[in-house]
């Protein structure tokens, strides 16, 4: 059985009572493994998959399998994620949002596991901003919301401090903690916990939300999660939120049957899953709104900056009804989003003007247009051009970006590789043979 700090054993004690020893019992066990299926490609080899009845597209595996084996994983088809954090499809469908476009901020989005459940409720005109402050993370990031496909989604690499006026209609705050929820998984969580952590997570959790806050707009929505148990980095800064910032718990509701815990502290509202009561590692998660009225002075007089062309002129011999699509050019590299998006889009870049579009179309070098890896994973309707199905072997041969193709085509040109359907990446014919361009940093080893 797990040594747990023994200051850590005391508060738990102390904040469950009764519960403690089923609480330490579930720490001890093995740590489920489930999956969420992508909301637009929602492919898996599994067979034995079991509901997460908070998230449509989230299940249960029986076992852990070897991931990186399956070719459905490389195309984007289903994301590995911890089954408590998937609590955030029920959160946002319990806003009610309307067709209203809307600007939405992950602040603190890698590994874009949560990203991912964002872009599921996105409507057309909406434009999801995934910020990711440490480098090395924001790469990973950077692949994970390549291989999802995501369109209008724009990755940044910023500050909290760099947010200083009202950009967007929903945040989430994903906080940085103690990481009391990763102990069962990862024992350097157990090494590195002492309470000066916790004091020192939650002094940050603090200066990150009233940074944020100043991006929110009036009646927009704050949602803010953390993988520990502490109140100290949840509930209590819950209410400090409130206080300082004017902002209003919103209740949720989630069936007894889940069992989630509710917490109030004074005015403040927030829910707890702990891994004794729920298949997971738990999460705190509670939503806050911003009451203030709109200021017309926000909006301000700013010149509008377009940045966007139509895609019909350059790309009409790649992409099928360019005339939805919209082209941003970046050097000689073209990122894509959607037509209606364009004035959301504009907003952020006016900003932000170095945020990165996703989704691209490509780059064009003299008379040739190199299609983006982005744009296979995306879905997009590409013109004249034919996929070549792989099975599991040939698959995984693409994927360490092996030449050796076999297949009944001889015709010069671009094709997409698929394996059951899940687009994989590019593949060019040339007289000299097979190209194979699935991003190299990405390869299978």
């Amino acid at each position: 059985m797990m040594q747990l700090p023994e200051g850590f054993v005391t508060r738990m004690n102390a904040q469950l009572g009764v519960e403690a020893d089923e609480f330490f019992k579930a720490l001890s066990l093995p740590s489920p493994t489930s999956i969420r299926l992508n909301h637009h490609k929602g492919k898996s080899s599994f067979t034995d998959l079991q509901p997460i009845p908070w998230c449509d597209k989230g299940y249960y595996l029986e076992q852990r399998p070897r991931f990186h084996l399956d070719p459905h994983w490389h195309g984007g088809a289903y994301y590995v994620q911890e089954a408590s954090s998937m609590i955030l499809d029920s959160v946002i469908g319990q806003l009610n949002l309307d067709q209203t476009p809307r600007i939405w901020l992950d602040l603190c989005a890698a590994p874009g596991g949560k990203t991912g459940i964002i872009a599921k409720h996105l409507n057309p005109s909406d434009i999801l901003i995934a910020n990711e402050i440490v480098p090395q993370r924001k790469t990973i990031l950077w692949e994970n919301l390549v291989k999802g496909g995501f369109m209008n989604t724009m990755l940044l690499n910023e500050k909290s401090s760099s947010f200083r006026e009202p950009l967007a209609d929903v945040i989430l705050i994903d906080a940085p903690c103690a990481g009391e929820g990763m102990m069962r998984k990862e024992p350097e969580a157990i090494q590195q916990w002492n309470q000066g952590l916790v004091d020192a997570c939650s002094f940050l959790q603090q200066q990150i939300v009233n940074d944020a806050i100043k991006a929110l707009k009036p009646e927009g929505y704050l949602i803010y999660s953390t993988c520990s148990y502490s109140l100290e980095e949840n509930i209590y800064n819950i209410s400090l939120f409130n206080e300082k910032n004017g902002l209003e718990s919103i209740p949720m509701y989630f069936p007894e049957i889940w069992g989630i815990d509710k917490l109030k502290y004074k005015e403040a509202l927030g829910y707890q899953m702990y891994p004794h009561k729920v298949k997971g590692e738990g999460l705190f998660i509670s939503v806050l709104k911003n009451n203030s009225h709109p200021d017309l002075k926000i909006s301000g007089n700013k010149k509008h900056v377009n940045e966007f062309s139509s895609a019909l002129s350059t790309f009409e011999n790649i992409l099928n009804a360019p005339s939805s699509l919209l082209i941003r050019k970046n050097d000689d590299y073209h990122s894509v989003i959607t037509s209606e998006a364009e004035q959301k889009a504009n907003e952020v870049l006016q900003k932000f003007p170095r945020a990165e579009i996703v989704v691209g179309a490509g780059q064009l070098k003299g008379k040739d247009v190199i299609p983006s890896h982005s744009l296979a994973m995306a879905g997009l309707q590409v013109n004249d051009v034919q996929t070549i199905e792989l099975d599991q072997d040939a698959a995984l041969d693409f994927l360490e970006r092996s030449t050796n193709i076999k297949s009944q085509v001889n015709e010069n040109g671009w094709y997409i590789t698929t394996f059951k359907g899940t687009r994989l990446g590019w593949l060019k014919h040339t007289s000299q043979g097979w190209k194979n361009h699935y991003p190299m940093n990405w390869r299978l080893r």
